[in-house]
């Protein structure tokens, strides 16, 4: 049963977190009167028509190969946040601009590739996915347009979304065969025998740091710390004294963690090569310096490789659609004008 449903429901996941879907509150309510999914579509549809005829240059606040996004686009997905009382910073902005452009590049490379999604798989899919949403119950009794313009999104949307990720999906499948699979299975078993590692670690945070002089200070302190853990200095008490991260008053404790996948990759890298006990170099990631202590370990169950190909499959397409995602922003024409 697993093996039958972890692809449809992944796929599901990818779609809401491209779409923005994820970041909704459930408790927030819809003020829009919409009373069924095909008048808002037809809704969305004019008012889409409505603005586009507004829409000037000064709307543009990115162009991705040509190609613009407007301010709409990044309103509607702020007001999410908005709605959650969240603070709508520029780094908040920028983040969601960078989505909205990856979704423009895989729109403009999966229509380059000519792939057919057939109307009975993207109604198979539509079906799952209001399934999943209506699973939620402050959303069982409410159509699936209402759903869709409480989390900052529409049907239009949502269908486009399916499109790319089925087209995407079929251009990935004919590029991952079974020597492959079996061979990422046997060098990567850690990531599916359900081995896992209990971490604390001291973090110095360099992700609002601009300057030069800042990140050399930053690194010193990081340095500072592990000497003192080398002069004999308790971990739990170095981490409550430099630590920049909220687990710092818990002595750096950040729980257990699976192989790849639940830790960037440097420190995943470093964590699993580590005994019980052992404490590492200092290690650079985008996040910052972090110097990192294994505390515990699950070690891992038999597993087959017919268990959990699926699995395997599911990960290597998606290890690919990160390459290829690298790549098109390499090549990419981006310029962000807001």
């Amino acid at each position: 049963m697993y093996k039958k449903i972890v692809v449809p429901v992944m796929l599901i996941l990818f779609i809401l977190q491209t779409s923005n879907l994820l970041f909704a509150n459930e408790k927030t309510e819809t003020k829009a009167e919409v009373k069924t999914e095909a008048t808002a579509e037809k809704k969305v549809k004019a008012d889409e028509a409505a603005e586009s005829v507004k829409e000037t240059r000064d709307d543009v606040v990115a162009t991705v190969n040509g190609e613009e996004i407007f301010r709409k686009e990044l309103d509607r997905r702020l007001s999410v946040y908005k709605r959650m009382n969240q603070e709508v910073t520029r780094a908040v902005q920028i983040d969601v601009i960078s989505r909205l452009a990856m979704k423009v590049l895989l729109n403009q490379f999966v229509e380059g590739q000519n792939i057919v999604v057939s109307d009975g798989e993207m109604q198979g899919r539509l079906e799952q996915i209001k399934y999943f949403l209506r699973s939620n119950p402050n959303d069982s009794e409410k159509s699936l347009g209402e759903i869709l313009e409480t989390q900052g999104s529409n049907i239009g949307e949502l269908e486009g979304e399916i499109r790319r990720t089925l087209a995407l999906n079929k251009y990935l499948d004919q590029r991952v065969g079974d020597d492959e699979k079996s061979s990422y299975f046997e060098s990567n078993i850690g990531v599916f025998n359900g081995e896992k590692v209990k971490l604390s670690h001291i973090l110095i945070d360099t992700t609002k740091l601009k300057t030069d002089a800042e990140l050399k200070t930053a690194k010193q302190k990081i340095e500072e710390a592990k000497k003192e853990i080398d002069n004999g200095a308790d971990f739990a008490e170095t981490a409550e004294k430099y630590s920049t991260c909220s687990s710092a008053k818990d002595g750096g404790d950040v729980g257990f963690y699976k192989k790849s996948g639940s830790l960037v990759e440097e420190l995943d890298e470093v964590a699993f090569s580590m005994k019980v006990g052992e404490i590492s170099e200092p290690v650079k990631t985008q996040f910052g310096y972090h110097i990192i202590k294994v505390t515990g370990k699950v070690e891992g169950k038999d597993v087959s490789y017919e268990d959990v190909e699926d699995m395997v499959h599911l990960y290597l397409t998606e290890r690919k659609k990160d390459a290829l995602l690298k790549r098109l922003y390499e090549k990419a024409e981006i310029e962000i004008t807001l």
